[in-house]
């Protein structure tokens, strides 16, 4: 999976999760969206190879904003997600990306949830 990929796939999502009627208002904060897709694509750009140029903690992002976060929001994000990588990536691809952020939104529910 090449990074132009990755960054087309993350500003199509975000395109869609910015209209999306829920997730709207979270990332209606977010003010400089060109860092913020260059942040995303380098986050799954390491998460799919092990290593690469992202060092933020996702975790502690979204624990910080636990009060405006729900896991019925989490199911959005994900349904929002695998349908964004079915239409902008190849079919092995998107089943890859799918999966992956199925177990990142796992571990994060269980430590902003239980």
């Amino acid at each position: 999976m090449r990074h132009p990929d990755l960054a087309r796939l993350v500003e199509h999502f975000y395109g869609q999760a910015r209209q999306d009627p829920m997730l709207a208002p979270v990332f209606a904060r977010i003010t400089d969206w060109p860092h913020h897709f260059r942040a995303l694509s380098a986050f799954w750009a390491t998460q799919l190879r092990g290593r690469g140029l992202y060092r933020g903690v996702p975790i502690a992002v979204h624990h910080a904003m636990k009060d405006q976060l729900t896991p019925a929001m989490f199911d959005r994000w994900l349904a929002l997600w695998d349908a964004s990588t079915a239409q902008v990536m190849e079919p092995q691809d998107a089943a890859a990306l799918q999966a992956h952020a199925r177990r990142i939104a796992a571990v994060m529910q269980k430590a902003m949830f239980e």
